[in-house]
Formats: structure tokens, sequence, C-alpha cells
């Protein structure tokens, strides 16, 4: 567990890293309203993914982590290599392991009761 910590705190520290960071310092270091991982993976399920079990089928892990790894290094990947569009599930899946990776959750620990 203790590994874990330290992972999310280096992860912080890379300002070119999305995934594990604070969505609002994120946003606010990039000046946009939506994370680009986000945005690009969906545009890519509307245009391509409009399949049974988008986000409830797991992605091939490889693929999930080709793909984090281009986000990660690159601007922009091309979604729309092969090796994506034959398997669509790992951009849903990428968008879940984004949402994880959050330090702080969407619905945040201050508002759970609310919501439950």
């Amino acid at each position: 567990m203790k590994n874990k910590g330290n992972k999310q705190k280096t992860k912080k520290k890379g300002s070119d890293n999305v995934f594990g960071c604070d969505l609002t310092e994120h946003l606010q270091d990039s000046a946009q309203d939506v994370p680009q991982v986000l945005q690009k993976c969906a545009e890519f399920i509307e245009r391509y993914g409009i399949v049974d079990g988008i986000y409830r089928l797991s992605g091939v892990t490889s693929n999930i982590q080709r793909l984090r790894q281009e986000f990660c290094s690159e601007v922009c990947p091309d979604l729309t290599k092969e090796v994506y569009l034959q398997d669509i599930h790992c951009v849903g899946s990428l968008c879940k392991l984004y949402f994880r990776e959050l330090p702080i959750p969407l619905l945040t620990y201050e508002l759970y009761s609310k919501f439950t």
C-alpha cells in the first residue's frame, strides 16, 4: 500500500501525466474545460463505439496500457490506429481507468452522504 502512495506522489509531480493527478489542478494547469484524454476518447466512442457494452466490456489490457502511455507521452495519440479500431473496448476501459485513478473522486467525499 505504501508503494501505491509513493507512485501517486510521483505522478502528481509529472506535468505531462494526466492519470492519477487532481482533476481541478490538471484543468487549471492545462487551461481546458475537459481533460484531453476524456474528450478524445468520447469523440472516438461517439464515432466508432456504438456497440453493445462499450463501457461494460473490458478491452485488452495491453492495448489499454499502450493507449495510456501514448496519452502520457504524446499531445494526442491516433485513436484510429487499427489496434484501437479492432479493440474499441480499450478506449472505454481507458476512460474508466482515468476516473478510477483520480485521487479525489468526481462525487466528492464531502458530498457523498447527499448523493447516497
